[in-house]
């Protein structure tokens, strides 16, 4: 028997879009490619007889309890393509201590007395925050566009992203969002229970803005920036950035302060 061939890139990327960037049944962002009519039986990897199916309903339709006829229905009306954001997908982060890598640099420590760190807090917006709760490593994180909209959101452990974005991709633990073809807006990579790697992204607030690149970390408007680096230590704060307008709170338990002059 002949070795199934890979789908091409542009051919998946075709069928995300017109998916929703999930399961056209349910939404959830963790899916696999089904040919609609099976591969077997002679079904091509054309992006028309490709659509997405979680792990759940793709083994329903292999089982013959979900009938392709209901699978064809939501490929036309995929879930994910009527609503703004995904559905909430849950992470599953515990334990007293985190590890998160920011580009370049590494950020490890056990949480504070108070159990908490607002590791990237902009214009005193907590933008990055991990907290302690019964055990549970709870982890909140706020990603946006150029323009300010919001393109990743994870709110204690609930990750929801924009749908309509111009490709949206998960596979295996990573999360990338991309504004044009090679072109990444964003890229989250999940390591539970302990682990986040933020390879780029953009946080903001209040005009000021905070860039995730592979050299690290940068306030790009006021030519701040900070390169490499395995950072350890109990911070209340990690890394702060405010211009005059915000910079009243008192951040003595920072990592470190990025003031701006406007």
């Amino acid at each position: 028997m002949a070795e199934r061939p890979s789908i091409a890139e542009d051919v998946k990327r075709e069928v995300r879009r017109r998916c929703g960037f999930g399961c056209v049944l349910c939404g959830s962002p963790i899916y696999q490619y089904d040919h609609m009519h099976d591969w077997a039986l002679g079904g091509a990897h054309d992006a028309e007889n490709l659509t997405l199916l979680c792990a759940s309903h793709h083994e329903e339709k292999t089982k013959k309890l979900l009938p392709v006829g209901k699978v064809r229905q939501a490929n036309a009306t995929p879930f994910n393509r009527s609503r703004e954001s995904s559905p909430v997908h849950a992470l599953h982060y515990f334990g007293d201590s985190f590890e998160v890598i920011l580009g370049s640099l590494k950020f490890t420590q056990r949480l504070n007395s108070e159990g908490a760190c607002s590791l990237i807090n902009v214009n005193s917006e907590t933008l990055l925050g991990l907290r302690l709760e019964e055990g549970n490593l709870l982890v909140t994180l706020k990603l946006y566009d150029a323009q300010g909209s919001p393109l990743v959101l994870i709110t204690e452990n609930e990750l929801t992203y924009k749908t309509a974005s111009w490709d949206v991709e998960f596979v295996g633990r990573a999360l990338t969002i991309r504004e044009g073809e090679r072109k990444i807006q964003a890229r989250v990579g999940f390591g539970p229970p302990r682990l986040l790697n933020l390879q780029r992204g953009i946080f903001m607030h209040r005009g000021l803005r905070m860039e995730i690149s592979s050299d690290g970390v940068r306030v790009p408007d006021h030519n701040i920036s900070l390169h490499g680096g395995l950072w350890t230590g109990v911070y209340g704060h990690g890394l702060v950035a405010y211009d005059k307008h915000h910079g009243g709170e008192n951040f003595d338990d920072a990592f470190m302060i990025m003031p701006v002059d406007e």
